[in-house]
């Protein structure tokens, strides 16, 4: 697999990444960007003294005359295995002289490879250093990489506040990528109040620089900011755009003191009632920032407003207020079992499918998640966009994990050139049981019993799985 750049790529604008890891923790939005993390590999063109060879044995040569850039970039030639077998250690190797020389690209490459372990035992601390020292030199792929695990809280305290000061840097250089980041963090309100117009510009410049499944994602934020704008502001912020250059910065539509934007509809998810009080677990990214949180009944019987009685972003949880309707679902007192047949049940792609819910079966296909993180599970039923914080039950109907997410098959594709299917994962029931244990939220364990016909599970998750809507 290609993890890096082709050589004498451009260190901002060129930039394609290629994308590794999906993280556990983001938004609805920031999911998709999710995969930009970990996985950039520049090379540059040349170094001070002129242009660099581009064959291992000239860029050696130069490396042991002393330029940390042939370092460097032959160090990515390791890494990739081009020209010369692949061999992380030794890329480690050369990254670390030319780090220690001030090579910025060496520094980033350093800082990722410590982070992957390639070449090299994980080492978070060391490769957040490296990175932070990259992004001291104004690497921005170095900001952007940081700003992603702050939001993720990966290797360093959740902060979303350094995230944002990060991301909007590496925009401001002309990142496309970190202009995405930055569009979805309007989109969100993550940390800045929700701006369609600010969220439509950053969107917009991405776009066009951008090809394949990364501009596609890109237009997908650009026209759902767009939603939200009248015909005047949409023609203003599309001419600001255009005439947007590196380092200026852009201006909101709706300066402070503006009247409030009426409240519309943002996104929306499943969950199910769980607490003994009527509580409804659902995914944290379903309701965050929201103006108004709504629980539909596609039956017509309720569409009240909710709130958030507790969360675990750490781990996406989120426990909604309920009420007096629905069944409460039992929860399963063991993890979910590699090849045990799973049921789901969830809302998924708004009003496009089936407003009364769909149900879907599959297995547990792997007792771990992505890079075997062990607080999720991966199953084959196929999962949509909305079914996130959805049920995932037992053959009793006992609930064994809730719906995290559907691996983005645009991301994929950037990443492999792979469209991947059914890679969907849930979190364990373990980590909802903890979270409602520490707030002392009542639920109700599943005794063992026969398994249920499909028809009766169906009935069961109908009754007790809501839609979820983020008003913002």
């Amino acid at each position: 697999m290609d993890f890096g750049l082709i050589l004498c790529e451009d260190r901002t604008d060129g930039i394609q990444n290629r994308y590794g890891e999906i993280m556990r923790r983001t938004t609805h939005s920031l999911f998709l960007l999710a995969a930009t993390s970990l996985a950039v590999l520049l090379a540059g063109c040349a170094s001070p003294n002129g242009p660099l060879p581009t064959d291992p044995a000239g860029l050696q040569q130069a490396a042991e005359r002393g330029n940390p850039h042939a370092a460097n970039n032959l160090g990515v030639l390791y890494a990739n295995g081009n020209k010369v077998p692949q061999n992380f250690a030794e890329a480690k190797k050369w990254y670390l002289y030319a780090s220690e020389h001030g090579d910025p690209t060496g520094e980033l490459n350093l800082g990722i490879a410590y982070i992957r372990g390639q070449g090299t035992p994980i080492d978070l601390p060391e490769g957040v250093k490296w990175l932070h020292t990259a992004a001291d030199h104004n690497m921005a792929p170095a900001k952007l990489e940081l700003a992603i695990m702050y939001h993720a809280g990966k290797g360093v305290p959740h902060d979303d506040v350094e995230a944002t000061r990060l991301a909007q840097s590496a925009a401001l250089q002309g990142l496309p990528t970190a202009q995405m980041y930055v569009a979805s963090i309007y989109l969100d309100g993550i940390n800045l109040p929700s701006d369609d117009s600010l969220a439509y510009q950053w969107a917009s410049i991405a776009a066009s620089k951008l090809t394949g499944p990364l501009a596609t994602v890109a237009n997908k934020f650009r026209d759902n900011a767009a939603q939200g704008l009248s015909p005047t502001e949409l023609a203003a912020a599309q001419t600001a755009a255009a005439a947007w250059k590196p380092g200026a910065d852009l201006a909101s539509l709706f300066p402070p003191g503006s009247p409030p934007r009426p409240a519309r509809l943002r996104g929306s998810g499943s969950g199910f009632i769980v607490g003994k009080g009527g509580e409804i677990a659902t995914d944290f990214h379903v309701v965050p920032n929201c103006r108004e949180i709504k629980l539909i009944d596609p039956a017509g019987k309720y569409n009240k407003s909710s709130h958030i009685v507790a969360d675990d972003r750490a781990n996406d949880l989120a426990i909604l207020s309920g009420g007096d309707f629905g069944t409460r679902l039992k929860i399963r007192g063991t993890p979910a079992v590699l090849g045990e047949s799973i049921t789901s049940y969830g809302f998924p792609l708004g009003p496009v499918l089936s407003s009364s819910g769909n149900l879907t079966s599959g297995t547990v296909s792997a007792i771990t998640g992505m890079q075997g993180n062990a607080k999720s599970f991966q199953i084959t039923a196929p999962e949509q966009v909305g079914n996130s914080g959805g049920p995932v039950v037992d053959e009793t109907g006992a609930v064994v994990g809730l719906v995290a997410s559907k691996l983005n098959a645009l991301v994929i594709a950037a990443a492999t050139g792979d469209m991947s299917q059914n890679v969907n994962f849930a979190w364990h029931i373990g980590l909802l049981q903890t979270l409602m244990d520490q707030r002392g939220i009542s639920y109700e364990l599943g005794s063992k019993g026969s398994a249920k016909s499909g028809v009766d599970l169906a009935s069961l998750l109908q009754k007790g799985t809501v839609k979820i809507e983020c008003w913002r």
